[in-house]
């Protein structure tokens, strides 16, 4: 630690200054109208987010609906929604582009769609197309977004706007394509049935639900004690690296959640070991997100196997939804539970070094055994919904 932060938390405080950079993009100086805004009355609570304003649209100086839309307004209003009337209809980047917006240009205008959020609060948000999906998962998500195939479909509960987000298709993008139509037609049933409806009353404070524990003896209490009446429980390491087989390989914290009504982390000290094992070796169900790091972990340094394994979260997220980039546990909670990512901080102190090892020892020991307990808690809470899921599928 350098100074009076740890760099960890330097890294989680950065400020975002929340200003369009129109100047940095330059559309406004090659449009007719520059800066669009949005059209629409909202009575319903419903924000449509496309890619850019038409050419039609940027000659006429204003937003409207034309023939592009046409396929789109058709499957709303089949769905008993007029998109003048109950929606407000905007666009990632609010100045006219003769080709599709680049990354550059959706960052420099994302603060305007930022500003149509808070402005008219929207319980429901639809976004069409790639550009809309950069723009605003990349304010919510932080993380790398990836292209719209990876989002689409998902109707995701998110926490920071208390609202429900919906990726989809562009109307040009279905109007020769059955299946896509199809497909597209699906997407917005389900989205329009939570219309009027928030995912949540009271927006959950996740962090609040982890219990740091950094005094050794007070932890084994604490395992001992919840040990004995748990009926499941998921449980999460930090490590030195990868593999538990390299040099200077070592367990560094250990979070526990259990029956999703209690959450421990704690570092993995030495006297930690024998309440830990007796614990993993009770006949409680055991969950995870990628077992096999546990397992094998557990196995080589602690020289027993996990008892009963019960669900693995990445396992089942294959066998739910089979695209690539899905079934890490931080995107199954941000698209099952809205969580934001929360390991920004984190993440650049896990990658491994030419030595293989990364440098967690880093890492402000609160941060680390916050993050350590999130992924505990959320392990827990992500199995008990793709349970539900997969009960559903029959």
């Amino acid at each position: 630690m350098d100074g009076f932060f740890s760099t960890s938390e330097v890294l989680s405080t950065r400020p975002s200054t929340g200003i369009a950079k129109c100047g940095a993009c330059g559309l406004n100086k090659s449009c007719r109208t520059s800066r669009m805004g949005s059209v629409g009355r909202g009575k319903k609570g419903i924000l449509i987010v496309s890619a850019y304003p038409s050419q039609r649209e940027d000659t006429k100086g204003k937003p409207f609906i034309d023939k592009e839309w046409r396929h789109f307004k058709d499957h709303l209003n089949t769905l008993g929604i007029d998109v003048n009337r109950d929606c407000i209809r905007t666009n990632a980047v609010i100045c006219h582009t003769k080709t599709e917006p680049t990354d550059s240009q959706i960052n420099a205008c994302r603060p305007y769609l930022i500003k149509t959020i808070k402005k008219y609060n929207p319980s429901l948000i639809i976004l069409l197309g790639d550009a809309a999906v950069k723009s605003l998962m990349g304010w919510l998500w932080k993380d790398e977004v990836g292209s719209l195939n990876r989002w689409a479909g998902f109707l995701i509960p998110n926490q920071k706007l208390n609202a429900w987000v919906l990726a989809t298709y562009l109307p040009s993008d279905t109007k020769d394509d059955t299946l896509k139509k199809k497909i597209l037609h699906s997407h917005l049933k389900t989205a329009i049935q939570k219309v009027g409806t928030r995912p949540w009353k009271e927006v959950p404070d996740y962090k609040s639900r982890v219990e740091i524990i950094t005094n050794p003896s007070k932890a084994v209490r604490a395992i001992i004690s919840l040990g004995k009446r748990t009926r499941c429980l998921a449980f999460d390491y930090e490590c030195t690296c990868l593999k538990p087989e390299y040099g200077g390989a070592k367990i560094v914290s250990c979070s526990i959640c259990f029956d999703n009504k209690e959450t421990i982390a704690f570092p993995f000290t030495d006297s930690m070991k024998k309440p830990f094992i007796d614990l993993i070796r009770k006949p409680a169900g055991k969950i995870a997100s990628n077992i096999k790091f546990e397992e094998r972990w557990t196995k080589y340094h602690l020289k027993t196997r996990v008892r009963n394994w019960y669900w693995d979260t990445m396992i089942a997220a294959h066998v739910i939804d089979n695209r690539k980039s899905t079934t890490s546990l931080k995107f199954q909670s941000a698209i099952l539970l809205g969580m934001e990512s929360y390991d920004d901080h984190i993440k650049p102190f896990l990658r491994s070094g030419e030595n293989k090892l990364n440098r967690i020892n880093e890492i402000d020991m609160r941060d680390l055994l916050m993050y350590n307990g999130l992924d505990s808690l959320l392990e827990y809470k992500v199995a008990m919904i793709q349970i539900k899921l997969l009960n559903r599928k029959g």
